[in-house]
């Protein structure tokens, strides 16, 4: 009977217990819900596209993106590739290579089939998986909620300019952070790698960026033939175990490099134009970066600050650590590899040591993420398909009455193809290297004489600049006359 009641007895008390626990007010911890992890990335993903919208909305083209579509409509037209150069009069016998030619095939098909809203349209969608491509790979690190929002947004603000331009990089923009997914899920599950050769197919041709691609391939089959203790004594992680299978994905990749429709030549092209001394001289993004503009200050401050932040740490991705030092120091030389950068230093964020915001800092970066939503929605925008005013359009439409070869400025040969005027340069720098390119930049400089190579080359009309050296020399040549000016250019007739 007393082993019963004691029984009865400890039951009663421990009900008790339970039901005073259940209804106890909950604290304010239970109170406060969070938004979930997932929703914030989302909200990140969603902030970083209408950034890049806002910025696609707000472009007036100006360079580049006039060849590449040009190219792109010529190949839907004749349903091959462009052999001979059909866009200048100083190449037209040499063939041009167009290493970008699938990334033009895309360009111009979305214009045919949206017309001007194609430009906005190619550099929302690829900037959009560019980010779509990140959030899987810095997740795939262990990134959660608001850093993943975090870094979408900060490489949606640092990749938006170039993304605008419509050319090959921008595919090059969602590769990168693909191929860097693939190898950190290979490292634990190496059929990942499979995948890889696939992609270096569409890399290599949609841009010449595809030795990039292969270079962080051979860099993770160095680390893995590194000794384990190595990476460990450096403080690195993330060395793949898996040294045969990335071995041979990487000589599958090489061979699918191959696949274009130029063969091998196409790769060993890329490789000839990324080490050719003259075209680095003359294009500005392969150029040391000016330091002048806080934009530029910032690109390259913020990947170091995470670099150096990773080191301090000792807690350094091997692969990802050596492509951020060796793509910052290289990017000092030519600041084209500065947004390759960017995406490897999203991947060293993530694994940066994780820190809980507090209900203050949460609350204030909600209100910021509103308040560049907003900015991002009232941003101005121009008509598709609008043209910068810093180009000669009216010189141009001045001209349609008269034909004849012109010679107009290195940035402004790209707008002269885009009216249907052939050009003796343009933005396809890697085409006219050689003696072209020194002739042209021996007349803008006036180190020579410029009649002898404008009346070699039949040239017709010049538009040029106002109040630059050979606009003023062209004035005092008894040669040629001014037969129209507008606040943009000049344009001189051959008399």
């Amino acid at each position: 009977m007393r082993a019963s009641a004691q029984a009865v007895e400890t039951l009663r008390v421990s009900t008790a217990g339970a039901t005073t626990a259940a209804t106890a007010p909950p604290g304010p911890e239970a109170v406060r819900r969070r938004v979930p992890a997932r929703a914030i990335e989302l909200i990140g993903l969603a902030l970083g596209i209408a950034f890049i919208t806002a910025v696609a909305l707000g472009h007036s083209l100006s360079n580049d993106e006039f060849w590449s579509l040009a190219a792109g409509q010529w190949m839907l037209s004749h349903h091959r590739m462009i052999g001979l150069d059909p866009f200048s009069y100083t190449e037209s016998h040499r063939r041009w290579v167009t290493d970008e030619w699938g990334s033009e095939l895309a360009l111009a098909g979305l214009f045919r089939a949206v017309g001007a809203s194609a430009y906005a349209l190619y550099a929302i969608g690829l900037g959009g998986l560019c980010l779509v491509a990140t959030r899987a790979y810095v997740r795939a690190l262990g990134a959660r909620g608001g850093r993943v929002a975090l870094i979408l947004v900060a490489l949606a603000l640092g990749l938006a300019g170039v993304l605008v331009g419509d050319r090959g990089l921008d595919f090059s923009l969602v590769w990168l952070p693909v191929e860097l997914y693939l190898l950190t899920r290979a490292r634990r599950d190496p059929r990942w790698l499979a995948a890889l050769p696939l992609l270096c197919l569409l890399w290599v041709n949609t841009h010449g960026s595809i030795l990039v691609g292969l270079g962080v391939l051979i860099v993770e089959l160095a680390w893995s033939f590194a000794p384990e203790g190595l990476a460990a004594r450096l403080g690195g992680f993330g060395r793949s175990p898996h040294t045969g299978a990335i071995a041979v994905a990487l000589v599958a990749s090489l061979v699918a490099s191959c696949v274009t429709p130029y063969g091998p030549g196409l790769l060993l092209y890329d490789i000839g134009v990324s080490t050719n001394g003259q075209i680095g001289q003359y294009i500005s993004e392969w150029n040391s970066p000016d330091f002048h503009s806080l934009a530029v200050a910032l690109v390259f401050l913020v990947p170091l600050v995470v670099l150096v932040a990773c080191v301090h740490n000792r807690h350094l991705l091997v692969l990802e650590g050596t492509l951020g030092a060796a793509l910052f120091v290289e990017a000092l030389r030519t600041q084209r590899l500065v947004i390759y950068l960017m995406v490897v230093a999203a991947g060293l964020a993530a694994t940066l040591p994780t820190r809980e915001w507090d209900p203050v800092m949460r609350k204030l970066g909600g209100a910021a993420f509103a308040v560049a939503g907003i900015a991002c929605l009232a941003a101005p925008a121009v008509p598709a398909g609008a043209v910068s005013s810093s180009l000669p359009v009216q010189a141009f439409n001045d001209l349609r009455a008269h034909p004849g070869r012109v010679f107009t400025e290195y940035t402004w040969g790209d707008y002269s193809i885009a009216r249907h005027r052939a050009t003796f340069v343009d933005g396809r720098t890697d085409l006219f290297e050689g003696s072209v390119l020194t002739e042209f930049f021996d007349v803008t400089n006036l180190t020579t004489n410029p009649d002898p190579v404008l009346s070699a080359y039949h040239v017709a009309y010049v538009v040029w600049a106002p109040a630059t050296p050979l606009a003023e020399y062209l004035q005092r040549d008894p040669r040629w006359h001014v037969v129209d000016r507008t606040p943009v250019a000049l344009v001189f007739a051959r008399r």
